[in-house]
């Protein structure tokens, strides 16, 4: 098995996986030595082709690579874990790493925050890759409430400090 030697889409596949005429495909890899089914990421989000999925670069919380397996961390719009996508990649064209290189490039900053009484959390700017527009999380540590009134007020409290020292 060779590795891919371009980055290059025909238009019909770039048409059946949805992928816009403005975006840039950076690496490409099939889902198992054995498949044709296209993994695709562009300067904007990662396509499974298995899945119809189309998943935001500021979507995903991380991925790891453990060759030949890329786990990938879903967040929803407040930060917070909601699934995970195990992707078995067979043909591949540097994909970990432009994976790796886009889902850090959407993080602006990240900074943690002492909420007191030993609670902390983690406050977090994203850059949405579709919008250009940076929204904000605050991912509470394990075991915290996060819908404690208290930590949400010392919270919000941090997170308004730290905008206003970034000028964000």
């Amino acid at each position: 098995m060779r590795p891919f030697s371009t980055t290059r889409l025909s238009k019909a596949a770039k048409a059946e996986l949805g992928i816009a005429k403005a975006e840039k495909v950076l690496a490409l890899g099939t889902e198992s030595a054995t498949s044709d089914l296209l993994v695709v990421a562009t300067n904007r989000a990662l396509y499974l082709q298995s899945t119809q999925e189309r998943i935001r670069w500021d979507a995903l919380s991380k991925a790891t690579w453990a060759e030949p397996v890329l786990t990938l961390t879903l967040i929803d719009g407040t930060g917070q874990v909601v699934g995970e996508r195990i992707v078995e990649l067979g043909r591949t064209s540097d994909l970990p790493a432009a994976i790796y290189d886009r889902v850090t490039d959407s993080v602006i900053v990240s900074e943690r925050a002492d909420l007191g009484d030993g609670a902390a959390a983690m406050l977090v700017a994203r850059r949405n890759s579709d919008a250009d527009e940076i929204w904000w999380a605050v991912v509470f540590e394990a075991g915290l409430d996060p819908k404690d009134p208290v930590l949400i007020t010392r919270a919000a409290a941090e997170l308004a400090q730290l905008r206003e020292s970034l000028g964000i």
